[in-house]
């Protein structure tokens, strides 16, 4: 399992930038919902942020 670090994208309404590793992705709230639940959007509608733990099958839709 990895620890990816969310957050919103300044600017936007619906854009999470996620942090793996080195690298950032950008994807649609939408998006991230469907791979990881509901559960992360409602810590980064309440906190700014959140941290979800991703298995190598979520990583891979990532992508």
């Amino acid at each position: 399992m990895q620890e990816l670090s969310c957050t919103w994208v300044p600017g936007t309404i619906d854009i999470v930038r996620l942090k793996i590793g080195g690298r950032t992705i950008e994807l649609t709230s939408t998006r991230l919902a469907r791979i990881f639940g509901a559960q992360a959007l409602n810590d980064l509608y309440m906190r700014g942020r959140a941290v979800v733990r991703a298995n190598p099958q979520q990583v891979q839709l990532l992508t």
